[in-house]
């Protein structure tokens, strides 16, 4: 739809500038009242679409990485110290490290 519009208006836009059309005759006929009602649905649209995205990136990011099957797959040491990890390793940056 916005490449539609797009290719309109610079179709349109040489005609007027050169005379060729006349600014009235290159005027959509449509009322301030629809060109405002079709803006507020196009603003409505694309905030839900961008705040569901936002909300969908926050969600994975407080649930953090799944290094539990890393530690399934690996034997010893190295599958304890993964497996000791919390989700959101972050969270404890100030904990004492227990050696």
């Amino acid at each position: 739809m916005l490449a539609g519009w797009i290719t309109t208006e610079v179709g349109r836009q040489p005609w007027v500038v050169y005379g060729v059309l006349r600014t009235a005759d290159a005027v959509s006929p449509l009322s301030a009242q629809q060109v405002g009602t079709s803006l507020l649905i196009f603003l409505i649209v694309y905030f839900l679409v961008f705040g569901a995205g936002v909300y969908y990136m926050l969600k994975l990011m407080a649930k953090g990485p799944d290094v539990g099957d890393q530690a399934a797959d690996l034997q010893g040491d190295v599958a304890k110290s993964i497996a000791r990890f919390d989700r959101r390793p972050m969270s404890h940056a100030t904990d004492p490290i227990d050696e």
